[in-house]
């Protein structure tokens, strides 16, 4: 006997859905992700039109149960009426209350954005070592977890893609480009020289915080430096601390945060 778990993380492009089926057997601790696909993050979608698209993709299994992730109050509400309205099954929205047994540095946690709590929980409990994880999305995010379950806290600056478009919006003689790996650091052409400072920029930025990471907290040894979001094997390539890509961590997360806190209360 399965049971079929969605998890979904409402993030300010994308909304990233996942179905994972967790056998009922002692000796399998971990879900198994089945599918994964991503939607837009449109706050005039209404919760019966995210229900379409959902029950789509779910190839009408039954959900067993739900777990979300939201940096998006507005779609939250309206992900959190669809469950209530569509799904008969226990779902949990993660924030700074959940008792993931993390450790904070901060008096009040709630603060802390959920889809960094997640990724937190979820390189503690797959690598069970200390961790930097460098999340690629809307913003780029970078923080250390102990292997102890330490939050130790995040650096958050601009997205490549959200300084890119700023770019290409304010600089008049600057064309909007394709997205792809550069393979020159000095260009000699507009497209060449924007990848370049884009992408290299982007992942020499990110080594320079590891690496001051590393000297910071020279107590914390064993670090495993993770990279997950849409263009973390792009950013990879051209940084020397990115070592592991993770693309699904934090719908992994999700997933291991049903098991903590909804199938061993309903067991």
């Amino acid at each position: 006997m399965e049971r079929n778990l969605l998890v979904i993380d409402i993030g300010n492009t994308n909304v990233v859905c996942g179905i994972y089926t967790d056998s009922i057997d002692e000796h399998k601790s971990t879900p198994t992700l089945v599918n994964t696909w991503r939607m837009a993050s449109l706050k005039i979608r209404t919760s019966d039109e995210y229900y379409v698209l959902i029950k789509n993709l779910t190839a009408d299994l039954k959900i067993d149960y739900i777990c979300v992730s939201s940096v998006v109050p507005s779609i939250g509400k309206t992900i959190e009426h669809m469950i209530q309205k569509y799904f008969e099954a226990p779902y949990l929205f993660v924030d700074g209350n959940t008792d993931l047994d993390i450790k904070y540095l901060v008096p009040n946690p709630i603060f802390i954005g959920s889809d960094l709590i997640v990724n937190a929980y979820s390189a503690w409990k797959k690598y069970q070592r200390n961790c930097i994880i460098c999340d690629f999305g809307t913003a780029t995010t970078v923080q250390l977890v102990g292997d102890d379950g330490c939050f130790y806290g995040t650096i958050i600056m601009p997205g490549m893609i959200t300084g890119a478009n700023g770019l290409f919006k304010n600089a008049a003689l600057l064309s909007n480009i394709q997205i792809e790996s550069p393979t020159v650091l000095l260009g000699t052409n507009t497209r060449d020289s924007l990848l370049s400072g884009l992408i290299k920029g982007h992942a020499y930025a990110v080594d320079g915080f590891i690496e001051n990471l590393i000297n910071e907290f020279n107590h914390i040894e064993n670090i495993q430096i993770i990279a997950t979001g849409g263009i973390s094997n792009l950013i990879a390539e051209h940084s020397k601390y990115l070592d592991h890509i993770d693309k699904t961590l934090t719908l992994d997360g999700l997933s291991l945060i049903i098991n903590k806190l909804l199938v061993t209360k309903s067991d």
